[in-house]
């Protein structure tokens, strides 16, 4: 069992993602409204914003999404199906995509 979580930083790709998802098999996931932390720290504390790379390339907002996944297969399928369909996730800046082995303590929801 993994748990997937995936880091949009350009929501209009939200839809391809979850269409990927879908081809990919993965479809019981929670998707989160974010604020990216530089957006915070030039709020909060504009004194060291000058210190964060590449911001201006960033959106302010980002969602987060993630699900529980059975195996590894689902995630790279995920992947091929981005490929597929000419998203390159890496080149394009989307984001990141992580897969953490996990166990369940409790729940089968």
């Amino acid at each position: 069992m993994y748990y997937f979580i995936i880091q949009l930083l350009k929501e209009e790709y939200l839809d391809d993602i979850m269409l990927a998802m879908t081809t990919a098999g993965i479809d019981n996931g929670t998707v989160i409204d974010g604020v990216n932390m530089d957006s915070i720290m030039d709020q909060r504390l504009p004194l060291f914003s000058g210190l964060i790379p590449e911001k201006d390339n960033r959106s302010r907002y980002c969602k987060i999404i993630s699900s529980v996944i059975p195996d590894r297969s689902r995630a790279m399928a995920f992947l091929q199906a981005l490929e597929d369909a000419d998203i390159d996730f890496e080149k394009e800046g989307l984001g990141r995509a992580l897969l953490l082995p996990g166990e369940t303590l409790k729940g089968n929801g």
